[in-house]
C-alpha cells in the first residue's frame, strides 16, 4: 500500500512539473507574440533608428575593448613580455579550424620564447638589450637629425631674405611728389671701381695713339690735289 501511495505522489509531481513547464512555455510564446506585435505597430523608420542606436552602443563597447587590448599589447611589447593568447571558439567555426588556429598561436609563442633576448634584471632598462626589429637604428636617427637641421637652415634663410627685402623697401606716403631721382647711398655689388675705369681708358688711349702714329696722313685720291 505504501509503495502504491508513493508512486501516486511521484506521478502527481511529474504531472504538475509538466504542466508548469507547459505554462511557462506558453507565457514565453505569448510574450514574444506581444513584443512582435508591438514592434509591428512601431513605424519602420523609427525601428531603424532604434536598431542603429543599439548598434552604436555595441560598437562603442567593442571599440573600448579593442583599445584596451591594444594598450595591453603595447605595454607587454615594451617590457619584452610575450603576450599570452586567449582562445575562444568563433561563431560558425568548425572544430578543425579552431584547433588549427590554436596550434598556430602556440607555435608562434614558442618561436618568440626561443628567440627572446636574455634578460638582465641587475642592469637598468636603458642598458638592457632589445630586439633588433624594434626601435629605430642609429643611422635612421642620424638621418632624422640631419633632416631637421636642414629644415631649420631653410627657415633661417627664408627669414634672412624676407628681412633683406624689408630693408630695401621704402614706404612712400600718399600724395608725395619726387623732385629728383633717388640717390644711391650703397654701391651695387657688380659696379666697377673708378680706378679700374681710368686704367682701361688709359690703355685705350695708348692703343689709339699708336694707331694714329702709324697712319699720320690719310691717302689722297688720284686727280685731287
Amino acid at each position: 500500500m505504501g509503495k502504491k501511495n508513493n508512486n501516486k505522489v511521484n506521478a502527481s509531481r511529474t504531472e504538475t512539473g509538466k504542466t508548469s513547464k507547459q505554462l511557462s512555455k506558453k507565457m514565453k510564446q505569448c510574450g514574444k507574440k506581444v513584443t512582435e506585435d508591438h514592434m509591428k505597430q512601431i513605424p519602420f523608420k523609427l525601428r531603424e533608428i532604434m536598431r542603429s542606436k543599439e548598434q552604436m552602443k555595441m560598437g562603442a563597447r567593442k571599440k573600448k575593448k579593442l583599445k584596451q587590448a591594444a594598450r595591453l599589447k603595447s605595454t607587454q611589447e615594451e617590457d619584452g613580455d610575450i603576450p599570452v593568447p586567449h582562445f575562444k571558439r568563433r561563431k560558425e567555426e568548425s572544430e578543425k579550424a579552431y584547433l588549427g588556429r590554436m596550434e598556430a598561436a602556440t607555435r608562434h609563442v614558442l618561436f618568440l620564447s626561443q628567440n627572446q633576448v636574455d634578460r638582465k634584471p641587475e642592469l637598468e632598462p636603458d642598458q638592457q638589450e632589445r630586439p633588433a626589429d624594434k626601435g629605430k637604428s642609429e643611422k635612421k636617427k642620424q638621418y632624422a637629425k640631419e633632416r631637421v637641421m636642414k629644415m631649420q637652415q631653410k627657415k633661417m634663410d627664408k627669414q634672412e631674405t624676407m628681412l633683406e627685402k624689408e630693408m630695401f623697401v621704402e614706404d612712400v606716403p600718399f600724395g608725395e611728389v619726387s623732385m629728383a631721382p633717388p640717390s644711391l647711398t650703397v654701391k651695387p655689388r657688380k659696379a666697377q671701381d673708378k680706378t679700374q675705369m681710368s686704367s682701361k681708358d688709359l690703355l685705350l688711349n695708348s692703343l689709339l695713339g699708336q694707331k694714329v702714329a702709324s697712319n699720320p696722313l690719310s691717302p689722297q685720291w688720284p686727280g685731287r690735289e
